[in-house]
């Protein structure tokens, strides 16, 4: 794979950030072992994958504590790594618009750089923990982008998780008051996620596919249990998984290969993206 690291001004945080992206290129088991490796024919659009991080992480998080790139590699996928800070990947009431940022002017930027598709049918968001929400949250924004998502240990059930922080019941590094202008948001507004996908579907808007995976022994996994349920009752396209697990990267690095399979991703024996 190729490693990018990247830092731009971005106008919609109003600042410099950071994103690591993986781009498919020939490696050397592929040309000792005489597999195809034309990556570079004019036109290749590689399908993409958004990865998002989880509380208390940056981009660096995925790269550093999995094995994605070799993950990546094996099915011929573009990954790309962006930072959101601990917003909850919303647009603040106080802070920057990290929802926009996300769903909007980073896909914008990483099209106009990178060779990666821009159709529907190609791209992918993922996410751990708060990332986890973050990438449901931007694939129910804009739901004619994104062909599938993707939740590991996701904290779904937004207003469960708030209600829990504030509690004591679990730690979390969110302020609340700035993340939301009115904290009845979390129940009513387009930050609780089965708001917003019965908003959409009254919109007429498909949503993209859900793929929701947690470890039995997470304590965030009552939570995962209430979102399944309420996904279920909306009728969504959901596929629901659950192992033996806690919330930690040995889970996320074992899962995230199964959510790369259930893409159901282009024929990766092509290795030449898609134009």
């Amino acid at each position: 794979m190729g490693f990018f690291q990247c830092n731009f001004f971005s106008p919609t945080l109003c600042f410099n950030t950071d994103v690591h992206v993986f781009l498919p290129t020939p490696n050397s088991d592929e040309i000792l072992n005489n597999k195809h490796s034309d990556y570079f024919r004019a036109g290749v659009k590689f399908q993409v994958l958004y990865l998002l991080h989880g509380a208390y992480g940056d981009y660096g998080d995925w790269m550093r504590l999995t094995s994605i790139e070799k993950y990546a590699q094996e099915h011929k996928l573009a990954v790309v790594m962006p930072s959101a800070s601990n917003s909850f990947y919303q647009n603040m009431h106080r802070g920057s618009n990290y929802l926009t940022y996300i769903s909007k002017e980073l896909p914008s930027f990483i099209q106009s750089i990178f060779p990666v598709s821009a159709k529907r049918e190609d791209t992918f968001i993922a996410g751990l923990s708060m990332g986890g929400y973050g990438a449901v949250r931007v694939a129910f924004e804009l739901p004619e982008n994104y062909a599938a998502c993707a939740s590991l240990s996701g904290a779904l059930d937004f207003a469960g998780v708030k209600n829990m922080v504030e509690a004591g019941a679990i730690t979390g590094p969110f302020r609340w008051d700035a993340i939301l202008a009115d904290k009845e948001e979390a129940e009513t507004g387009d930050a609780n996620l089965f708001v917003l996908a019965d908003k959409r579907m009254r919109e007429g808007r498909t949503l993209p596919r859900l793929f929701q995976t947690c470890g039995t022994e997470d304590f965030i996994y009552p939570q995962n249990i209430v979102a399944r349920d309420a996904f279920m009752r909306l009728g969504l396209d959901l596929t629901y998984e659950e192992h033996p697990g806690i919330h930690d990267w040995n889970y996320w690095d074992t899962h995230i290969q199964r959510v790369l399979d259930w893409f159901g991703l282009a024929d990766d024996s092509i290795a030449d993206g898609r134009e």
